[in-house]
Formats: C-alpha cells, structure tokens, sequence
C-alpha cells in the first residue's frame, strides 16, 4: 500500500492511497472501519483519493476487482455512493441495483455491498445533523428526515451530472492544490456548493429500492454463518440444507440473487480472505507460520488444490503473501496429489 498525505491539518486533509491487497484497501479511508472482501479472481489494484473537510468527506475510489464490503463510516455520518463506471452491477442488502443506482447509507451501519469489477465511484460522507439542519434552514424539510433512513434512488441526468462533476472537480483541483484547505473561507465556500448541489439533486430524486434485507439474503447470511462457525471444515452445505429443510436449488437461488454468486464461490472467497489475512497478521508480527496450518484453521486440508485455488484467486502463492515463504512451512497437514 502507497500512501501520500498531501495536507494535513487535524481533521481537514487531502490524501492518495494505492493498494494492491483489498486488506489494505478497506483499512486506509479517514474515520472508516470497513471490511473488504476480494470476489473475482485476479491480482487486486485500487486507488483512493480521499479529500476531508468540515463536515464532508469526498473518496474517488477506482478498483480492479469485485469485493464484499461491510462496517461503518465515520460517527453521525450519511454516505452517498455515486457509481461513474463499472464492467457490471452491483448488489446491496440482498437486491440487483440497476445500472446508475446511487445509495443513501446510514454510516454508522453500512449496508452489505457487493461491487462489480472495474469499478469507478464516488462518494460523498457528509455530517447528519449538519445536513438536517441546514436543509431546514433552505427550505427542505421534507429532506431533513430523509438522512435517517438508507434506499436506493435514481436521479435526473441532469442533476447527476451536476453533483458528479461538482464533486469530480473538488478532488482533482485539490490534489493539485492542497493548499485550498488551508484556508476556512474556501472550504466553506467548497461545502456550500456542495450542500446547493446535494439539495437540489436529493429533492428530484426517485426511489428504486428500500432498506432491509431480502429474505432470500436473511437466508444466504445465515446459511453463511453456520458454514463458517467451524472454520477448520470445509462447508458441507448438503448438511445445512438438510438441517434447514430446505433444497439444494433453492440454498443457490438465495445465494445467486442475494450477492450474483453461488454458495459454494461466495465461500471459497471468503474462506480464502481469511487465510492471505490470518498470513498477513503473520509476517507483520515476524512469526514462523506453517502456511498449511493456517490453510487447515479455514478448511482447505487438499495442497495443490488449496494452492491452486489461492493463486488463482490473488495472482499469487501463499507463500508469496508470506514473504517468499521466508517463514513458510508449505506442506504441514495438508494432502499432497
């Protein structure tokens, strides 16, 4: 991970963070815990550019790879998620998002979201109580009590284009200039137009999706759980089918419509995940690790297929992420062909 801190002045900076690990990528946002999960396969690249000022937070944020992500923004914050391009759709609370969708989010609990691949978007975190009280001061109550629900809406083009130009231009001119937020008066100015912009697009807007999981994903999450309560077994998903009274095609279903993924795809990554993790946490504590323990911890006990599977996900072996196996024990409690 590749940080540059352009500016920094207590909560007012403008930063740049490259990453090729969706480890790092969900650990280097201002004030954010979020976890990112990498979906597709394939070596992981992104690019933030994070511009914080009083009561707003801009993120360009550019990805390679589809990921899972899930945590909490800042304190008594909104974030607002306007997607430019992507190679496909995107997924939320268990719901196909048509193309252009944009989410209101409640920050302090975000929404599961499942981004598509090559993803290009924007999002702009902006106080709760600052926006409701200064949407009442212009005149837009019905907009005040807005920030304390989460949907999906589409907005007119030409107020889209408006707020994604506007909030485009503020992170480009401040990479450039930093400077701009050394001074109050500009960023005042800056969060005025910000604020005119994001009134105007929110009061024409049209809601496309409610908050609250399907109960096709409440069902997903739960089969998730139970698969992953005994990390060191591979899921036997016939088994939870059978527990839960329920068939092997509809177990799928609820999978495929809730996330775009089968059961059996959404685990291998999430399993895999917590193995290049739980391999990371090793060589930043300088600890000998047995990388076919660590393999085992998440239910993967077949060498070469385990490798196999890792190197495809990640574009790597493990004992890559391990340094170049500086510390690796390849084999341990593992099957070998």
């Amino acid at each position: 991970m590749v940080t540059q801190h352009r500016h920094h002045d207590d909560d007012v900076s403008v930063k740049l963070v490259q990453s090729h690990d969706a480890l790092d990528h969900g650990q280097c946002l201002q004030g954010w815990r979020l976890e990112c999960v990498q979906l597709s396969s394939g070596p992981f690249q992104s690019t933030i550019r994070d511009v914080r000022l009083d009561h707003c937070q801009i993120i360009r944020e550019r990805a390679n790879q589809a990921m899972m992500k899930r945590g909490a923004s800042w304190g008594d914050s909104i974030v607002l998620s306007l997607p430019l391009t992507a190679s496909g759709r995107g997924w939320a609370a268990g719901r196909e998002l048509p193309e252009g969708t944009m989410l209101l989010s409640d920050g302090d609990d975000l929404p599961e979201i499942h981004t598509p691949k090559e993803l290009d978007l924007i999002c702009l975190a902006f106080g709760r109580r600052w926006f409701a009280i200064k949407a009442m001061e212009a005149g837009y109550r019905r907009l005040s009590g807005r920030v304390w629900r989460q949907d999906g809406f589409f907005l007119p083009e030409a107020h889209r284009q408006a707020l994604v130009q506007l909030l485009t231009s503020i992170v480009s001119e401040v990479d450039f200039r930093p400077s701009i937020l050394d001074h109050a008066t500009s960023r005042l100015f800056l969060e005025e137009e910000i604020l005119r912009h994001l009134l105007a697009a929110l009061d024409s807007s049209v809601l496309v999706s409610s908050p609250g999981d399907t109960p096709r994903k409440q069902t997903a999450d739960y089969v998730r759980d139970l698969a992953l309560r005994d990390a060191s077994e591979a899921p036997n998903l016939a088994a939870i089918c059978q527990q839960l009274g329920i068939s092997r095609a509809h177990l799928q279903n609820c999978f495929r419509l809730s996330y775009g993924l089968t059961a059996t795809q959404m685990l291998r990554a999430i399993r895999l995940h917590a193995v290049r993790r739980d391999l990371r946490e090793a060589n930043r504590n300088g600890k000998t690790t047995s990388i076919g323990d660590v393999a085992a911890r998440w239910g993967f006990w077949h060498w070469s297929r385990f490798t196999g599977d890792y190197r495809n996900h990640f574009g790597e072996l493990p004992s890559t992420t391990l340094r170049a196996g500086k510390d690796a024990i390849p084999d341990r409690n593992l099957q070998k062909p």
